[in-house]
């Protein structure tokens, strides 16, 4: 969702950013769930087409910077790509908050509202700063 989301608010305000997400442990070429495809809809979005993809190193380079959505995801990045330090951030530590944004796979279309809705906050504060040149 936070790809989708990345990319709407880009389009909108016509910042050039470019956004591709993938899963530390996601299996290639899965479609988003059905309740993300829904929620996201909701606001115009049409996610139908997204299909997962794992993390790589090709990925990993490709980005300037690298959002997880919760510690244990920086962790395990970090853990196998120290150099990857300074790069990796968890989304709320990014943007100056505290906690992370849940998974919300298996849960009600009620609790990936409400991970929508953070997700849409905090990725609006992470492309300002980024667009703002700041750190």
């Amino acid at each position: 969702m936070a790809e989708y989301l990345a990319k709407a608010l880009a389009r909108e305000r016509g910042w050039d950013i470019k956004v591709r997400s993938a899963g530390t442990h996601a299996v290639y070429g899965e479609p988003a769930s059905r309740q993300a495809i829904a929620v996201l809809e909701e606001w115009g979005i049409d996610a139908r087409d997204h299909r997962s993809q794992p993390v790589d190193w090709d990925l990993l380079d490709w980005a300037d910077i690298v959002l997880t959505m919760e510690e244990w995801h920086k962790c395990y990045l970090l853990a196998r790509a120290p150099e990857l330090d300074g790069k990796v951030f968890v989304l709320t530590e990014f943007v100056g908050e505290t906690g992370e944004v849940p998974d919300p796979y298996g849960e009600t279309h009620f609790a990936y509202q409400e991970v929508r809705n953070q997700l849409f906050q905090l990725v609006e504060k992470a492309l300002v700063k980024l667009v703002q040149g700041g750190d």
